[in-house]
């Protein structure tokens, strides 16, 4: 995607990933909206942006993606902001499962919200000029792992971004759809994991074992999905082994 003179929204990108990605974008000379729910670090992280790119290409909105009213009031606040919406960044996230219902809300439902607005700012079908929305999940949705809540949100954010990425829909609204799963991450998350002591114990012996990808890791994973314009419905593993497209099987009411 030619992000030159465009516009993009990414959630929890106060720090972490979500900073990572939001400066791979202003990189590539594009608009970025910040949301996250740290208001001082993300005013800051802003500011920083705003000191190395230059004026009026990042601001910070201060917005819980588990509050209906809040999300989209960001996104029409962006929207009012810049003058459009060309990329949805759904990072935001967290690990944990003993408040499980929080962990569902954050990872899959503010996801599932997020697409909707996406496609309603973005679709063409709503008078958009069609768009990119790149959802985090991770290598937790497609194999076995320790935080069994967790890799359900995350197995639920692939399942719904290979469905929004069905040709037919893209044929409605001009929106990509795909999903960054990275493994293992040295970012806050781990650390603020919250679970089981046999849970967490076998989390830090799969990460001992395994090893951590660092955000630049990550961050290569994000840039090549901006870049494959061919990829929708996608789901990109970046391990520390590289970067591989997770392959799926045909269901059997697939068209020959």
């Amino acid at each position: 995607m030619q992000l030159t003179g465009k516009i993009a929204l990414v959630t929890g990108a106060a720090r972490g990933l979500g900073k990572g990605c939001a400066e791979a974008i202003l990189e590539r000379g594009a608009k970025v909206a910040l949301l996250d729910t740290n208001e001082s670090v993300g005013q800051e992280t802003a500011a920083a942006f705003t000191l190395k790119y230059g004026a009026d290409v990042c601001t910070f909105v201060l917005c819980d993606v588990t509050d209906k009213d809040q999300l989209e009031g960001a996104f029409q606040q962006v929207v009012d902001r810049f003058g459009g919406l060309d990329l949805v960044v759904n990072n935001a996230g967290i690990l944990n499962e003993l408040d499980w219902e929080k962990c569902i809300n954050v990872n899959l439902v503010s996801v599932v919200r997020g697409c909707n607005l996406g496609l309603r700012y973005m679709g063409k079908r709503n008078g958009g000029n069609g768009g990119l929305i790149i959802n985090m999940a991770s290598v937790a949705g497609i194999y076995a792992f320790p935080a069994s809540v967790y890799a359900a949100t995350k197995a639920g954010v692939v399942g719904l971004t290979r469905s929004l990425g069905m040709d037919y829909k893209f044929d409605k609204d001009g929106v990509r759809v795909n999903a960054l799963c990275p493994s293992f991450t040295a970012t806050s998350l781990l650390d603020e994991f919250n679970a089981s002591t046999e849970d967490r114990r076998e989390m830090d012996d799969m990460v001992e074992r395994g090893g951590l990808l660092q955000i630049p890791d990550v961050v290569k994973g994000f840039a090549k999905l901006l870049d494959d314009d061919d990829r929708n419905g996608a789901a990109l593993e970046v391990t520390l082994q590289g970067l591989k497209y997770y392959g799926y099987e045909s269901g059997p009411w697939d068209r020959a």
